[in-house]
């Protein structure tokens, strides 16, 4: 990934998806160059609405579209995914954790601090899609779900996917304790080298690796798989972090031009 600086925000480019000359996308920065305060996009992170609608407007603005064209969803970490046109409602994206769209000029977007945003291209059917994906999504497979939906709506084969794993927790600062480790090991097995055994029954999880396993078993090809390999915990002043108590959110988004 790349940093660069955008109508004056500090924003994080995958370089696989600047790539594409179809496409805008972003990873928004906690720190923006206009503002002294930090730069979070959640309504709940502030109680101040009016300043996370100027940071939204502000980042509407550098993706080059009118707020009303920047859509995230009310994330719950379950497995609701949204198929995103000009006519969705707010009250459409409640309990949501994934967007899709075929519409050109509506961006997608989902929060983030420490989950895993995962932003999907199908350059083929002109498609895009924008996951969160926590350990319950995870867990849920709901990267798997949204990239079946995408095959459902628009035609969307592995094949034809660029997909790109942005800044979040990496294995070696998400230590998990029993509960989840049961859980991952129901859904991916015991084989599958997710975990890093802890003492008391714990173990460190590799979200990133879950969710690159789920883009390859769907046939995305492994060389159009980028992950940003940024820890949201080890690179704290530029990303949002629950883990370090962060109320904060940054973003991850992707649109059709």
């Amino acid at each position: 990934m790349k940093k660069v600086t955008e109508r004056k925000l500090h924003l994080w480019l995958f370089e696989a998806l600047e790539r594409e000359p179809g496409i805008r996308h972003f990873v928004s920065d906690r720190n923006s160059d206009e503002q002294q305060g930090e730069f979070t996009l959640s309504f709940s992170s502030l109680p101040d609405r009016d300043a996370i609608q100027y940071n939204r407007n502000l980042l509407a603005e550098a993706m080059k579209v009118k707020p009303a064209a920047l859509y995230f969803p009310s994330q719950v970490h379950k497995t609701r995914i949204v198929n995103v046109t000009n006519n969705t409602l707010t009250a459409d994206l409640m309990e949501t954790d994934a967007l899709i769209t075929n519409q050109k000029g509506i961006c997608i977007a989902v929060m983030s601090a420490d989950c895993v945003p995962v932003l999907l291209y199908d350059p083929v059917n002109a498609a895009v899609g924008a996951v969160h994906s926590g350990w319950r999504g995870t867990v849920a497979k709901i990267l798997e779900k949204t990239l079946h939906e995408m095959n459902s709506q628009f035609g969307t084969k592995g094949e034809h996917i660029i997909a790109a794993i942005g800044p979040s927790v990496s294995q070696d600062s998400y230590e998990v304790g029993e509960e989840v480790v049961e859980e991952v090991t129901q859904a991916f097995g015991a084989q599958s080298g997710l975990l890093i055994p802890q003492p008391n029954n714990k173990a460190k999880l590799d979200l990133w690796k879950a969710n690159k396993l789920q883009l390859l078993a769907f046939g995305v090809r492994e060389s159009n798989i980028e992950v940003s390999d940024l820890c949201s915990v080890k690179n704290n002043h530029h990303f949002f972090s629950a883990r370090k108590g962060d109320t904060g959110r940054y973003a991850a988004g992707i649109m059709l031009i």
